[in-house]
């Protein structure tokens, strides 16, 4: 694919940022290796934007959300960092254009300029992926179905191709925040079945199987981050890809995966097409 040059999964957990963790960041140091190898990558791209989907960005009843204020920031204040952040500028041509293209999807993407806090869902992977300021294009999740996010992502795979912008998305999410006693949201077993289904899908590429995942294992996971990794499948709806799993731990009873997906040349037989 000429323009969409790499998609990331990335964990957000602010224990990764060495400021806030400190010495716990040893507990996570596979997946700090692995999202410092994608940013060696990402340097090497020098992407004109990045385009970062968060679980935790402000939800809309009515649909995405795309940030639109002229500048954005945030910090991790709240995790008793608050020297340590990011201030950035929106890629606004980049983020009308998608509210566009969600259109031809028959997916509705809301522009908001009242809102330019970057969040951690934001703020994590773009303090180990951006060693320079990239301009930014924020997304939300939505209150919709699976197949409206595999949509807004061949949304931003249209766009980022119609205006010729060399781009990175980057799904934010953690997996199940259930694999262990003591976890944030309590034990489950399926937990571990789902993160396990989860590496499956990324190693294999088979984005097929996100649509056959048994609801009853993911609502038991308590994941964040399956929404945000549909749309990265439909960012690459339609062309082969080399896909491989950097790392896998869960080392505080939640999922942390961090993974490349490359779009490649077109491929048909890739296409979703019940889509």
């Amino acid at each position: 694919m000429e323009y969409l040059k790499l998609c990331c999964v990335a964990p957000h957990p602010p224990i990764m940022v060495r400021e806030v963790g400190g010495r716990e960041v040893e507990k996570v140091s596979r997946s700090v290796e692995a999202m410092e190898r994608l940013a060696d990558e990402i340097e090497r791209i020098a992407p004109e934007a990045l385009v970062v989907m968060s679980p935790h960005s402000r939800l809309s009843a009515g649909g995405f959300v795309v940030k639109t204020a002229p500048s954005l920031s945030g910090t991790f204040r709240s995790f008793g960092a608050p020297s340590v952040g990011i201030k950035t500028e929106p890629d606004l041509e980049l983020a009308r254009a998608l509210v566009e293209s969600a259109s031809e999807q028959d997916v509705r993407l809301i522009p908001d300029d009242s809102d330019p806090e970057l969040d951690h869902g934001i703020l994590v992977p773009l303090y180990f992926l951006a060693r320079r300021e990239y301009p930014l294009v924020c997304l939300s999740l939505s209150l919709h179905d699976y197949r409206d996010h595999y949509r807004i992502g061949m949304a931003v795979r249209d766009t980022v191709s119609r205006l010729s912008r060399r781009t990175v998305f980057i799904a934010s999410g953690d997996m199940s925040h259930r694999l262990k006693p003591g976890a944030p949201a309590g034990y489950s077993p399926r937990g571990s079945d789902f993160d396990q289904q989860m590496v499956d899908v990324i190693e294999s590429a088979d984005f097929r199987r996100l649509f056959e995942l048994d609801p009853m294992v993911v609502e038991e996971a308590g994941e964040c981050g399956l929404r945000s990794v549909f749309a990265l499948a439909g960012t690459v709806d339609g062309h082969s890809v080399k896909s491989e799993v950097l790392s896998y731990e869960g080392p505080f009873g939640v999922g942390y995966l961090v993974a490349r997906v490359e779009p490649l040349e077109a491929d048909p037989k890739r296409r979703l097409v019940s889509m």
